[in-house]
């Protein structure tokens, strides 16, 4: 039986990523640094996956084995796997490389397949960077899935069917089911991240400071409904200049993502969501990029500028973000005092507390 290492047991890992797997008849083995999660797996050796909206019927999961990252049984199934998936927040990856270049090593000339997991663009870097001898990719994660009880393992998935992933690497070859090899995958992974992961900000950092904890809610909240319905044709028209794609196309994509975003039965958390909002605020992340675009196609920015007031905010009220630190590398960024000026503006007004609606029209 063909072998897969999952590493990162949580909920795309074990939920989206594993089922596709185990629809393909892989052997799954799951390692993660959470030594009580690894516990937990190993008890109950099972879990169970529902849809959001009873879209099918849920299923078990088990005949798995799991890990602690860093224990001798995480080496050797390494050293065994057919498949490495990764799904442990882009962050935590540089954390990894000790643990591959062991099981590079061990390997020899059987080259090791890593796939990233990641929402990030070009999250694969440090692994490449490190000089691997394997293959490295990337698959782009459009499903949610999550932990409703997160005392136990059962999760609640959305029914999408596709993890695609990067076909322009040498030396990758995947036959599984449910997981396509994309040729275009840089442009459709940015793509992604400053459509879907924008718009999301603004679910996000929007339904945080209404007050909202239900995903779903705060997207259907008329004044974040009504913004969002703002931003789709600025982020529409400027993602379809940047990357070459037909508007209609590109409408269809970004309508796609609102309508995920705004479907109540799949259930989510602000708070899930918004965190590491430093991250996202970071120079090729979700925020930045399309304001960049804004202002390099000369189209409206003063909607995406009070996103990334609204998620500076919340790392601040949240995260505590050092906010001078941040306008000075927006400074270096954006060269743009003008722009700065109103960010400055509309960040104290959400110090301030303001009504969201008033905040909106008066910086629009």
């Amino acid at each position: 039986m063909k072998k897969a290492v999952i590493i990162g047991a949580g909920q795309t890992g074990r939920g989206f990523i594993a089922q596709i797997l185990d629809d393909n008849d892989y052997e799954i083995t799951f390692l993660d640094k959470n030594r009580k999660l690894i516990e937990k797996l190993n008890t109950e050796n099972e879990y169970k996956i529902e849809y959001f909206g009873d879209a099918r019927p849920a299923r078990i999961m088990s005949e798995f084995q799991a890990f602690s990252i860093g224990s001798d049984e995480a080496i050797l199934a390494l050293e065994a796997a057919d498949l490495v998936f990764v799904s442990v927040l882009a962050n935590n990856i540089p954390d990894l490389i000790p643990l591959f270049q062991e099981a590079v090593r061990l390997r020899g000339e059987n080259k090791l397949t890593i796939i990233c997991c990641e929402n990030g663009v070009n999250v694969k870097r440090p692994l490449v960077e490190a000089r691997l001898d394997a293959v490295i990719s990337e698959g782009i994660i459009f499903c949610t899935t999550l932990q409703p009880d997160k005392d136990k393992l059962d999760l609640l998935s959305q029914d999408y069917p596709e993890l695609p992933v990067d076909g322009q690497v040498d030396g990758i070859f995947l036959d599984i089911k449910g997981m396509p090899i994309e040729m275009k995958f840089p442009e459709l992974i940015q793509r992604k991240i400053y459509t879907y992961n924008f718009i999301s900000a603004i679910v996000s950092y929007f339904g945080s400071y209404e007050g909202y904890e239900a995903y779903g809610e705060a997207a259907n909240d008329p004044t974040v409904a009504r913004f969002i319905e703002r931003v789709v044709p600025i982020i529409t028209e400027i993602v379809s200049k940047e990357f070459e794609v037909d508007y209609q196309e590109q409408l269809t994509f970004t309508r796609n993502a609102v309508e995920k975003f705004q479907n109540k039965d799949i259930y989510d958390t602000i708070c899930r969501n918004a965190r590491e909002a430093e991250r996202k605020l970071s120079s090729h992340e979700r925020l930045i990029v399309p304001l960049k675009l804004a202002l390099k196609y000369h189209a409206p920015s003063r909607q995406i500028e009070l996103v990334v007031a609204s998620a500076i905010y919340y790392g601040f009220e949240y995260e505590a973000l050092q906010v001078e630190d941040y306008f000075d590398f927006l400074k270096s960024e954006l060269n743009d005092e003008q722009l700065i000026f109103r960010l400055r503006k509309m960040f104290e007004a959400l110090c301030q507390k303001r009504k969201l609606s008033e905040i909106i029209d008066s910086f629009e």
